[in-house]
């Protein structure tokens, strides 16, 4: 029997219902786009392995703060900064480019992530308030936005948004979100997992928007009169959905774990329950990484004690037990964002200070000096 906490509405198809079949058309026209699979580095972007957050250094080696940014046309030099960092990811290419948010300057922002983090190039256009950036799998130059109350797909070459579904209003229909954040895409099917904040829903897309293939609802555990607000999420190979999730102030936040249908598994929170259930302390869980093991590491935004917290296994004579890890970092004021580059260098986004970090395990320290740009 479906849980309450989970409970979805059918799966509406393409051409089943004549009176809607114009809402799951894109409000831009598909643009048709060839897969590229030439290089190694266009493929997924789900974490086989993640370490543990205990084997990385407490300070950061690299710090994106003050930016200077020359223009390709005019060569002239500009100096900006960020306005409230939010989502960042890591494109699936050769030279691993950060891309962020700069969410009240209504721009994306493309960084170097090998040497010193130069800003290399600033996107703008109808990019009001974005929230999240997710790469697009077998696509090197394109991503998914979450943004005001829409999701688009945009291309990073064409500097423009090639496909879009929803509108500038807010709305609970299924082509119409309110203020959606956390994205994700599934790189075996394509499809879109997407956090629809303040609907308090998880809706899951086809990879050409044309029809929402299912989705769930969040409320607090035996509680379904009490809804909580999905942030980001993240899932893995082995059918598993991690959501992190709050109603602050009257909940602190949580980590849910579903199946890719929507059906719960696990609950993470400050309340003491029964197995399979645990007590963890949060403070505002926003972004979240998830590993083909079931490790999780997610970044509380308003948590200055436990800026980071860690779920692992640990096995234990033929049985399965977890670790809960908390961990500090005085330079983190305000974090929400995460994502790690292939050689495991874990970055987060801090709203509050408008920064960037980038943080290395103990095993690559050298002797180089702390980098602030």
């Amino acid at each position: 029997m479906e849980s309450n906490l989970t409970k979805r509405r059918p799966s509406i198809v393409p051409g089943s219902l004549s009176d809607l079949s114009s809402t799951w058309t894109p409000s831009i026209d598909i643009i048709k786009e060839d897969e590229d699979r030439s290089s190694k580095y266009s493929s997924s972007a789900l974490i086989s392995s993640l370490p543990s957050i205990t084997n990385y250094e407490t300070k950061p080696y690299l710090t994106i703060k003050k930016l200077h940014y020359q223009n390709p046309s005019t060569g002239q030099t500009t100096t900006t900064s960020m306005a409230h960092t939010y989502g960042i990811c890591v494109l699936n290419t050769e030279a691993e480019e950060i891309i962020a948010c700069d969410h009240y300057n209504n721009r994306l922002l493309m960084f170097d992530s090998n040497k010193d983090g130069n800003l290399l190039q600033i996107f703008r256009g109808d990019l009001a308030t974005p929230e999240c950036v997710t790469p697009r799998p077998n696509y090197r130059q394109q991503i998914y936005i979450t943004k005001a109350h829409s999701i688009s797909l945009y291309d990073l070459e064409k500097k423009m948004i090639i496909q879009k579904l929803g509108t500038e209003e807010s709305g609970h229909a299924n082509n119409r979100f309110n203020s959606p954040s956390g994205i994700v895409v599934d790189p075996n099917n394509g499809e879109i997992y997407m956090c629809d904040t303040w609907n308090h829903r998880i809706c899951v897309f086809s990879p050409d928007f044309r029809y929402v293939n299912r989705r769930w609802y969040l409320t607090r555990w035996e509680q379904p009169q009490h809804k909580i607000k999905p942030n980001f999420i993240a899932i893995n190979e082995n059918n598993e959905c991690v959501v992190t999730c709050d109603d602050a102030p009257n909940y602190r936040g949580a980590v849910y774990i579903f199946d890719k249908m929507g059906y719960i598994q696990k609950i993470y929170d400050h309340e003491s329950r029964k197995y399979p259930n645990s007590e963890v302390k949060f403070h505002v869980p926003h972004g979240i990484l998830l590993d083909n093991e079931g490790n999780w590491l997610t970044v509380c935004y308003s948590d200055p004690e436990s800026r980071l917290v860690e779920r692992r296994n640990k096995p234990h004579r033929s049985e399965e037990h977890e670790l809960i890890t908390y961990w500090c970092c005085k330079e983190l004021k305000g974090p929400s964002a995460l994502a790690m580059k292939r050689d495991q260098t874990l970055i987060i986004g801090d709203r509050d200070e408008n920064s960037i970090y980038f943080f290395r395990q103990h095993a690559l320290k050298n002797e180089d000096k702390k980098l602030n740009i």
